[in-house]
């Protein structure tokens, strides 16, 4: 079972004004670090992401080869590679768990322990988490470097050079599309809602149709609950 990321590109929006002279408004140029500043205000502040060390999410899924919609729910330690998945309606019910290195899947009741290549993969996808990296932005991390492209991408880049997230951004900071790693495809997210204490994108979808979500929880804590199992699915 796959959890992961969002993307693709919006194009310019021109007022009717604009288009009638043949004129296209250009944006103030910004640095990158303005352009997450602008990107952290919009979803709640630098000082609230600071706190967040942990997140659980709880969305309802609807995805094209499951015949219901099912909720999926995500806790996520973000000091370090500890997650849990579940994703449950009437007729499926399916959890993996990840921590030290280490994890194990159920499946419809049938559990098995996750390969090596399966727990990287996992780890690989807590690394790029969009909320993790709202954190680590927020706590102004040495290990990111955030970089402007165009008027309205922003790239975050990890020290060795690699490419960690893209966002793109619309005039208010707010993330109209998100995308991991070197992929260009991913899928695009809603209006900002908010938990009372910072704000995320309310729904996403993938540009195919395949999968779509929308959020109905959204918990953040400083510390990690004593009660999430990240090691029995």
């Amino acid at each position: 079972m796959t959890y992961s990321s969002l993307l693709r590109s919006f194009g310019k929006n021109v007022g009717f004004a604009g288009l009638g002279l043949g004129l296209v408004a250009s944006l103030p140029a910004e640095t990158g670090t303005e352009r997450a500043e602008r990107l952290l205000t919009a979803l709640g502040g630098r000082e609230a992401w600071a706190k967040v060390n942990f997140v659980h999410v709880e969305a309802v899924h609807d995805q094209l080869n499951i015949k219901e919609p099912f909720t999926n729910r995500i806790w996520n330690d973000f000091s370090h590679p500890r997650v849990r998945f579940e994703a449950k309606n009437d007729a499926i019910d399916r959890r993996r768990v990840i921590a030290d290195g280490v994890g194990a899947m159920s499946r419809d009741g049938v559990k098995r322990e996750l390969t090596a290549e399966e727990v990287a993969g996992e780890a690989k996808w807590w690394e790029a988490n969009l909320y993790r990296t709202l954190h680590r932005l927020a706590l102004r991390d040495p290990e990111l470097r955030a970089e402007a492209v165009g008027d309205y991408r922003l790239e975050i880049f990890l020290k060795d050079g690699r490419r960690l997230n893209w966002f793109l951004l619309n005039q208010r900071g707010e993330p109209h599309q998100f995308g991991t790693w070197d992929s260009e495809q991913g899928g695009a997210m809603g209006p900002p809602a908010s938990n009372g204490s910072v704000k995320y994108p309310a729904w996403g979808a993938v540009p195919d149709g395949s999968w779509r979500y929308v959020i109905r929880k959204f918990v953040t804590a400083e510390a990690v609950p004593a009660d999430v199992d990240f090691k029995n699915p």
